[in-house]
């Protein structure tokens, strides 16, 4: 039994009931007071229906992070990056000495140096690449398996409870319908006691009419037996 601000009392048999019209639109105001109280108020908060889940990680501070701020000013600016500012390419470039510097040996030794750099980065990538190729396969087999194991674990606990709610309506359905079953015995018990009522109203007004007419018909004797009497 809900309670509303217009002071309806409903009694819900949804199983059993025929919709009213009138009570439509107090129908309409519960459900949007039920969904005001699941949906979030505002875009930036929560969902109460959600409040069990840990809270969301806070996004990063610009005022933390200068770059970030500098690249949401350029951003918002709309302007273009400049030279060094987007990705440094040139470190996986094999620069050599330009013309000028062909002489000179802090030239070749930058070129040496970049090019070490190079050559250990590549040797990484294909040291990467042969560890991938020798365990990769079995890493995914045994996360494919766990996601497995765990989507088999929610589904199971999903069908768990859709049979619990299943049972739930299934009970309510019986439950309301044998009420229902009820109403309708009461119904017709009322409806026939009403009925008799009302015969019996009906009856008695004949009989009062009856009786009105007896009392005349008995007084205008009266008044004959004592007009011949005299």
């Amino acid at each position: 039994m809900a309670s509303t601000s217009q002071e309806h009392q409903l009694d819900s048999l949804p199983y059993y009931d025929t919709p009213l019209p009138e009570l439509q639109p107090v129908i309409n105001s519960l459900i949007a007071v039920e969904l005001r109280s699941l949906l979030p108020k505002t875009p930036s908060s929560n969902p109460t229906n959600l409040s069990h889940l840990p809270p969301p990680r806070p996004l990063p501070s610009p005022d933390e992070h200068p770059l970030l701020a500098s690249e949401l000013a350029r951003v918002e600016s709309k302007r273009a990056p400049r030279t060094g500012e987007g990705l440094d390419t040139a470190r996986y470039a094999m620069p050599f000495p330009s013309e000028d510097e062909q002489d000179s040996v802090e030239a070749w030794e930058r070129a040496y140096r970049s090019s070490l750099a190079q050559l250990e980065h590549q040797r990484l990538r294909t040291m990467n690449g042969t560890l991938l190729q020798q365990f990769g396969a079995n890493k995914w087999r045994v996360e494919n398996f766990a996601l497995e194991n765990a989507i088999k674990r929610v589904e199971g606990e999903g069908e768990e409870v859709k049979g619990v709610v299943e049972d739930v309506n299934r009970r309510r359905k019986a439950d309301q319908e044998k009420a229902g079953e009820t109403l309708n015995r009461l119904e017709k018990r009322w409806t026939e006691l009403v009925s008799g009522t009302l015969q019996l109203e009906i009856g008695c007004g004949v009989l009062e009419e009856e009786l009105v007419g007896l009392r005349a018909r008995h007084a205008e004797l009266q008044q004959r037996l004592a007009a011949s009497a005299q």
